[in-house]
């Protein structure tokens, strides 16, 4: 049997262990960055944020974010949109990408392009298909390099499809096929 008193002391050590331990788990994490979409919950819209901010990534904004807003969210210390150039007003869709760039003079100038279908169904922000390309039609499951090439032919000669519905049209897209890639518009 263990004497009393080196009881005492492994006890009192396993406690200061438990408690540093404990203690280390608690300090809070690094505020900001790390998260690919912000805490935004309900309706909204998805964007990317790229160029030079501090926190690239994907992130879920509120209908009617502004680009501007975007930005701020990932350049910290930019308090008013004096040194910005470029569409900070203008309103974002999902599947935006905001691109941030500096002037020679340091300014911050913002250009806003759109994700690639690809990067829109991984994030299952909805095609539309009258802006579709050749190739974009060819990552949908059913649709193979023939099919796109007739499909970017019809709507070229024949005027917008306006809804995926208006693919019926061309010959090869029937309702099983339409069936099939219905989810991603």
């Amino acid at each position: 049997m263990i004497p009393r008193s080196q009881r005492l002391a492994l006890w009192c050590l396993a406690l200061l262990l438990t408690l540093s331990l404990y203690m280390k788990g608690r300090t809070p994490a690094e505020k900001g960055g790390g998260a690919a979409f912000s805490n935004f919950t309900g309706r909204g819209i998805t964007v990317r944020v790229t160029g030079k901010v501090r926190y690239p990534g994907v992130y879920r904004l509120p209908e009617g974010a502004v680009a501007g807003a975007a930005i701020k969210m990932t350049l910290p210390g930019v308090g008013g949109t004096s040194s910005v150039r470029g569409p900070d007003t203008r309103r974002l869709a999902s599947g935006d990408v905001v691109c941030v760039t500096e002037d020679a003079n340091g300014n911050a100038l913002i250009s806003i392009t759109k994700m690639t279908a690809k990067e829109r169904m991984l994030l299952k922000i909805p095609l539309h298909p009258d802006l579709l390309d050749e190739a974009e039609w060819s990552l949908l499951p059913g649709i193979g390099a023939a099919l796109s090439r007739r499909i970017v032919a019809d709507r070229q000669e024949n005027g917008a499809f306006g809804s995926v519905e208006g693919l019926l049209r061309v010959p090869g897209i029937g309702e099983g096929k339409l069936a099939a890639i219905r989810k991603f518009f």
